[in-house]
């Protein structure tokens, strides 16, 4: 229930600024085609590499997002990008309705992206370089 109502003030903060945006789509414009894993943290704030043989893959396709695990598809979700009071772009990933998946979004030098969780006090996060 919680992330529902998250998802739902996200929506209602993007939607209700004075001045409209349009962040949602050159965001998610930005994040469409292939990106491959560098790094993740998990319960502490220490990037951990990934080595080149686990191989993950996060493919941006329309509003699908697909991750694959060394040519296998392992999930599939439709997401969103949404804009909260702070200006900075957030993801939500839907393969739960009842509890989405919310990153803040980060692409530099249109090449990283980074993605971090909004729902865990850890924040785990990920960064992932773009597949040319």
């Amino acid at each position: 229930m919680r992330a529902y109502i998250t998802v739902i003030l996200l929506l209602v903060f993007a939607n209700s600024s004075c001045k409209k945006e349009t962040i949602s789509d050159t965001s998610s414009q930005k994040l469409q085609g292939s990106w491959r894993l560098l790094y993740s943290n998990a319960s502490s704030n220490a990037l951990v590499a990934r080595d080149s043989q686990s191989l993950e893959i996060l493919k941006f396709d329309g509003n699908k997002m697909l991750t694959y695990s060394r040519d296998t598809l392992i999930s599939k979700e439709t997401f969103l990008m949404a804009l909260k009071s702070d200006h900075q772009p957030y993801l939500v990933a839907d393969s739960d309705p009842w509890n989405p998946r919310i990153f803040s979004c980060n692409i530099t030098g249109n090449d990283t992206l980074s993605l971090r969780s909004v729902h865990s006090n850890v924040h785990v996060g990920r960064v992932y370089i773009r597949v040319k």
